[in-house]
């Protein structure tokens, strides 16, 4: 994938075996310089790239088009979560393997480098910016903020990681030379480091708190700066640098087919293996089983690696059968991974649409199927060919247009004909004049900018997008503190509520109002949802949790401040749902200011310590009979108390709530109402049989948490969400 990879043609590939070449005369000493400064390309790259290819591909479509996270689609996430693990692997060795043991000029090096990767970050960063609508942000506030973070979308990282690497590539080449015979310890280290990152970053150890580990912790954790591949990167050099002993030791040792089973398998096995302990035994969910940073990867990244590099030299051992179609897949593949999830936005809008049925036209009856492997089977079987394919038709397509170098990281050869004779220095001289470079940067860039902006406001416009977006900033004693809102486009109803929420612990706002399926309200024109940014994914309940804690920052003043800011004069009913985290500071607020709602909904979570409800009030409980955390009954195990059968009780106590009930059943949801309490209020309790610590949602919930809550805080019945 990476324009990191040697393109200098059809050569024998290193360490293939052949017969010896025929004496060649002598050569002027400027040519046998260039043959030193130029190595064989490797033909099996080519089949590696895109093979690994299809798991980028596959671990995208499986977490976009694939819904709730189900064990099956966890199960193959796990394997497929390697792509960027193996990718810099990859990167790392074409870089030591070219220029490890020549003469290498860092200037000269970071300008061929960056020339072939920056201006398609930035190209394609302006077009998913554009594609993206309004919920990026305001141009150019969110668009800088989208270069500097690789924001635009979710695989632009490598990008930016890649650049990393080239920047640091000299430093990485000067201690490959002076640790030379240590490499073995330089790559032991690398693992050390590797596995005690992933073990603070899966197990959370000391990611709580404000210490400097902790503090690196969360930066690794976002995955887009190069100390968090740190093994791979490093290993990938070394493996470039003893390339040729590499490929001998590959052959000796599992150059057949068998055996790189074995060692595939054995990589596999191994994820597998780990993924269900972390959820048969520990109770973990399928999504953060399967999550990319985690110590298991290590031993699968390194395993597939062996394995595609022997299958790959095999490959072209046996003499590289198909090699001018891997060859062309190889050339298109930086396009491909640049250009796959535009494809799959557009499919996941054409197949949701309602012109293929109610409910999430064909993506929504997919998700309906009664076995998840039979879903996963079809994202794999059908949708990922089917992306790749299209990918690869487009990165070819523009590699024949003078737009290659900015959407696919190649250079555009268009005009190669016309100077076929021309010598190669001059080629080479032309290639690197910096002044062309630069305006045709400057102006291809702006031009790609401007048809993709306008490109996407039409899309946008096309779509009609049914809801407005807006990003808020206000001041909290020291903290700048911001928050989102979700408006009706049509503009919301005297009656209609605001629903503000507070996101579950390390969870990203995108990923919240995705989660809790309250959207389908605001395209109704029936609600309004206002998002509070947390402080690091976190909230501080006062006494817990996190960096919010650690921090003592001011949430509950935060929250009380935005209320008449989203409600000025208290026009409209409003209510807060909060989930695990953010239901503790929710309980905060019951606890110290309970008319600031007029409405709770607690979900899968429990009081600090110390906080008691004291007051009559609407509000509700949602609890799961497997949840792992917050037990069901009291003789039960969890990790917070009281058990939610003591809690809705002492709710029940303290709104003065008769024995009248009211009971629905739907699903493997039992929902219970008290309706005749104290002053007008009233407590709810909502209890499914399975979800563990899940927000509440299908295929493992039904029906959703955000159904429930719709109807408590509105006083009706159970009832399907509106309809778009």
């Amino acid at each position: 994938m990476s324009s990191t990879l040697s393109d200098h043609g059809p050569q024998e590939s290193v360490g293939e075996p052949g017969p010896p070449p025929p004496p060649r005369p002598a050569a002027p000493a400027p040519a046998v310089a260039a043959v030193r400064r130029s190595r064989p390309h490797i033909v099996a790259f080519d089949g590696i790239r895109l093979i690994i290819m299809v798991f980028v591909v596959g671990v995208h479509t499986l977490a976009f088009a694939g819904g709730h996270v189900t064990m099956t689609m966890g199960a193959v996430t796990t394997i497929f979560h390697t792509s960027r693990e193996l990718f810099l692997l990859l990167t790392a060795l074409v870089l030591s393997y070219n220029y490890g043991h020549r003469e290498l000029k860092p200037v000269k090096f970071w300008k061929r480098r960056f020339w072939l990767v920056l201006p398609a970050y930035i190209a394609w960063s302006a077009i998913y910016y554009a594609a993206n609508g309004h919920t990026r942000g305001a141009f150019p506030d969110a668009f800088i903020h989208d270069l500097e973070f690789a924001g635009a979308r979710y695989h632009m990282y490598f990008l930016l990681v890649s650049m990393q690497i080239y920047l640091l590539f000299p430093l990485i080449r000067w201690v490959l030379k002076k640790t030379e015979g240590y490499h073995w310890w330089l790559f032991a280290a690398a693992c050390v480091y590797q596995l005690v990152l992933t073990i603070g970053l899966h197990y959370h150890v000391g990611r709580h708190g404000t210490s400097l580990w902790a503090q690196f912790l969360s930066t690794a954790g976002r995955g887009y700066y190069v100390q968090t591949y740190l093994l791979y990167v490093i290993g990938g050099a070394i493996a470039g640098w003893h390339f040729d002993e590499l490929c001998a030791f590959t052959r000796r040792h599992i150059g057949t087919i068998p055996r790189i089973a074995v060692v595939a398998g054995t990589g596999v096995a191994a994820g597998i293996a780990v993924y269900l302990i972390e959820i048969e035994v520990y109770g973990a969910t399928p999504g953060n089983a399967s999550a990319v940073f985690q110590p298991v990867v290590i031993f699968e990244s390194l395993a597939f690696g062996m394995a595609l590099l022997a299958a790959g030299l095999l490959w072209s051992d046996r003499g590289a059968r198909g090699r001018k179609f891997a060859a062309a897949g190889s050339a298109s593949s930086f396009g491909i991974y640049l250009a796959h999830p535009l494809v799959l936005q557009v499919l996941l809008l054409i197949i949701g649409s309602s012109y293929f049925g109610s409910d999430g036209g064909l993506l929504g009856a997919m998700h309906r199927l009664h076995h998840s492997s039979i879903e996963v089977l079809i994202l794999l079987l059908i949708m990922v060919p089917f992306i790749y394919a299209v990918s690869w038709v487009i990165a070819s397509a523009v590699r024949r247009t003078p737009f290659s170098l900015l959407l696919t990281g190649r250079e555009y050869k268009g005009a190669k004909s016309k100077h076929r004779q021309a010598s190669r220095l001059s080629r080479l001289i032309e290639r690197f004049k910096p002044s062309p470079r630069v305006v045709a940067i400057l102006v291809s860039i702006a031009l790609v900018a401007s048809v993709g902006a306008f490109a996407g406001t039409k899309i946008v416009n096309a779509i009609d997008r049914p809801w407005n977006t807006s990003v808020s900033k206000m001041q909290v004693g020291d903290m700048t503190r911001s928050y989102t809102t979700l408006s009706p486009k049509s503009g919301l109803a005297a009656d209609a509520p605001i629903i503000l929420v507070l996101s579950g612990i390390y969870a990203g706002q995108n990923q919240e109002i995705n989660r809790d399926q309250f959207t389908s309200y605001v395209k109704a024109g029936k609600a309004e949802l206002v998002y509070p940014l947390a402080y690091r994914e976190t909230w501080n309940a006062v006494g817990c949790c996190s960096w919010a804690a650690n921090a003592a920052v001011n949430d509950l003043g935060f929250i009380e401040a935005l209320v008449p800011k989203v409600d000025p004069g208290h026009t409209h009913p409003i209510y807060v749902m909060g989930y695990s985290n953010g239901g503790r500071l929710a309980y905060r607020i019951a606890c110290t200011n309970p008319t600031l709602f007029d409405g709770y909904a607690m979900v899968k979570t429990d009081p600090i310590p110390g906080c008691e409800v004291l007051d009559e009030m609407k509000i509700m409980q949602i609890a799961s009979l497997d949840d792992n955390r917050v037990p069901y009954l009291p003789s039960e195990k969890g990790q917070e108390s009281p058990a939610a059968t003591v809690q809705i009780a002492r709710l029940r106590e303290t709104d003065g709530c008769s024995t009248k009930t009211v009971t629905e059943k739907s699903g493997n949801l039992t929902y219970t109402v008290w309706p005749d309490c104290a002053k007008g209020s009233r407590v709810g309790f909502a209890v499914y049989t399975t979800g563990k610590h899940l927000y509440p949602r299908p295929p493992n919930s039904k029906p959703a948490a955000s159904q429930v809550i719709w109807a408590f805080f509105t006083n009706t019945k159970l009832a399907a969400q509106p309809r778009s």
